[in-house]
């Protein structure tokens, strides 16, 4: 979100918290997102700094194909998905946003 290349605990947090469907319990919505930020930095936070960087990422999927699963459908189908990560493992894809083509 700052464009610093990785994912901090507080950027997952809001991305999460704007992308959650608010649900009329009473449970603070807040400790279960604080929950699934702790879930997927336990899981893929391989250099234990409380953020995820692109190396992480690639990682984890690497060790755990279903991460990518869990994603669910904003992912591409899998003959994309698969060149994706074959042009990310070469270091043919561009992760700044701002030099990414419309």
């Amino acid at each position: 979100m700052n464009n610093d290349g990785y994912i901090s605990r507080e950027e997952m947090f809001q991305m999460l918290k704007n992308s959650m469907v608010k649900q009329t319990t009473e449970e603070d919505p807040d400790e279960g997102i604080k929950d699934i930020v702790e879930l997927v930095l336990k899981k893929m936070d391989h250099d234990h700094d409380n953020r995820l960087s692109m190396d992480d990422f690639m990682k984890s999927v690497k060790e755990e194909d279903l991460l990518l699963e869990a994603f669910g459908p904003c992912l591409p189908d899998t003959k994309y998905r698969e060149k994706f990560l074959a042009d990310l493992e070469s270091g043919s894809v561009c992760m700044d946003i701002s030099q990414a083509k419309s």
